[in-house]
């Protein structure tokens, strides 16, 4: 296993770099070493001359090794390692480029400036050994965008074994259709969760007068796979919990927590069951005569997480609930959840995809709320004096617009992206009076 390929960025260090010339790591599909920055005939790069430019050939050949990965299977550019002259080149050595930390800027605005389609899951990794010089890791996943071309070469290069090769054209049309057929086979998994969803409602004593949630993660390509996601529980163990907390800061410096999913009754389902190539959780909530809320979670071996729950919208109380009524009860949705939940579930979606040895593997995200019948209020706690209506939900579905997670740095944005949604959705707007979110890990989610 070559740790520089799928080990999370912020854990890669020198004791990495120091394995790959331990273990005689070769050249091949998915690494490259450079010992400098290349340059023409002897004269070295400006950037290693201690100038503030990178030179064109450096450039031109930086961008068409990783764009040569994200065309083919991804895969890592390493520069500040020497390698052997033997066939395949293994690595030697460090050989330490200058500024390191610096030129990793440098080389994402080249990146940003050069190259159509952008390259999405692109890292530039840094890692000093002497000082302010070190080796750059240049890691770049398979793209569902593929082709990409250098923008001043018009070239699509692709990478074959050890060697960095220009695409024929034929190559270049095929890519684009299968690309085409693998955003279509997306759609269709999402709409066939959409469908599922519909069922879901079947358990509910009212199962035609209810309201329901779902949250649905998939990888958008091909690059995870779990082989079994139910043995010994070493994996759906993880999920009995909620991971992430979501907080509100206000303006004047007051710290509030969203309701957490395990005050909310239901949402924590504990018994996992297994399905093929899956394990799914539920959870009913009983009111003596029936099932008035299901709440499920599901694990697929190909990464797909979903997470929802269905709930009737209004309920006879049972004989021994106090106080006594012959009034029903009207379901509400609390405003703090759908956000917590969708928070939870970008942060799931980026620890399966690390479990899989596929950090850089993009996850598109899909909400979906549906009422089947009646008006649902839309509430937040209010303290002695109960709950306070904030909107309505009305009958029908609402899917959001479509969420892709890539970097794991962009989660927090995802979340505020979509609190924005929600509120739209109701026909309302986002103040800034109410705060900016924040989330950080639950510090004993067991």
């Amino acid at each position: 296993m070559i740790e520089v390929l799928s080990k999370p960025a912020d854990q890669i260090n020198l004791d990495d770099i120091n394995a790959l010339i331990a273990s005689k790591v070769p050249e091949g599909e998915q690494i490259e070493f450079k010992e400098n920055l290349p340059a023409r005939g002897q004269t070295p790069d400006p950037w290693e001359n201690g100038g503030g430019q990178i030179g064109d050939r450096a450039k031109d050949l930086i961008l068409e090794e990783v764009v040569a990965f994200a065309n083919a299977h991804g895969g890592a550019l390493v520069l500040g390692i020497k390698e052997s002259d033997t066939k395949p080149p293994v690595a030697t050595k460090i050989s330490p480029i200058p500024r390191c930390r610096e030129l990793a800027e440098r080389l994402k605005l080249v990146f940003r400036d050069c190259v159509e389609p952008q390259l999405s899951r692109l890292e530039l990794l840094p890692v000093p050994t002497e000082g302010e010089s070190g080796v750059i890791i240049i890691r770049v996943g398979r793209s569902r965008l593929a082709p990409h071309r250098v923008t001043k070469t018009l070239v699509c290069p692709v990478r074959r074994s050890d060697r960095c090769e220009e695409m024929t054209m034929r190559e270049i049309q095929d890519m684009t259709l299968n690309v085409s057929r693998g955003l279509e086979g997306l759609e269709k998994r999402l709409l066939e969760r959409s469908k599922r969803f519909e069922k879901e409602f079947d358990c509910l004593k009212t199962p035609n007068d209810a309201f329901g949630i779902r949250l649905t993660a998939t990888p958008v390509g091909e690059e995870i796979r779990l082989d079994r996601v139910f043995w010994n529980g070493s994996l759906t163990e993880e999920f009995r919990k909620p991971q992430i907390l979501v907080f509100r800061k206000h303006e004047n410096g007051d710290t509030d927590q969203l309701s957490g999913l395990e005050h909310i009754h239901g949402l924590s389902p504990a018994i996992w069951r297994p399905r093929l190539r899956a394990t799914r959780s539920e959870d009913g909530d009983d009111s003596g005569n029936g099932l008035i809320r299901n709440t499920y979670q599901e694990l697929h071996c190909d990464g797909l997480i979903e997470w929802g729950f269905v709930s009737v919208s209004s309920f006879y109380p049972p004989r021994n609930f106090h106080p006594p009524s012959d009034k029903p009860f009207l379901c509400n949705l609390r405003n703090d959840l759908p956000v917590v939940m969708f928070a939870n579930l970008a942060f799931w979606a980026n620890h399966i995809r690390k479990q899989a040895l596929a950090p850089a593997a993009e996850y598109a995200l899909e909400v979906e709320l549906r009422v089947l019948r009646g008006v649902i209020q839309i509430t937040r706690d209010s303290g002695p004096a109960g709950h306070l209506s904030l909107g309505t939900l009305q009958p029908g579905s609402i899917k959001f617009p479509r969420y892709s997670l890539d970097d794991p740095d962009e989660i927090p944005s995802l979340l505020a992206l979509f609190e924005r949604d929600f509120w739209n959705s109701l026909d309302k707007d986002l103040s800034t009076a109410q705060g900016t979110l924040e989330i950080q890990k639950a510090s004993n989610p067991n």
